[in-house]
């Protein structure tokens, strides 16, 4: 969690709490399709913070489809 609150840094989440980081960044449904070489997930387009959620997955080394 730690992690994710510098990845957050110069976002509006920022200073979000710990448990509001676990509610608006990784509650979310996800569609997880079968692969053996990578892991993929397909977030929903329209689910809210997705600003905050893209700076932070492209701050922890996360690629952009």
């Amino acid at each position: 969690m730690q992690e994710l609150r510098r990845a957050a840094a110069g976002t509006a989440g920022a200073r979000w709490q710990v448990s509001t980081l676990r509610e608006r960044l990784l509650k979310l449904g996800v569609w997880l399709p079968a692969s053996k070489r990578r892991i993929l997930l397909h977030l929903p387009r329209d689910a809210p913070w997705r600003a905050e959620r893209r700076a932070v997955a492209a701050s922890l080394g996360a690629l952009a489809p």
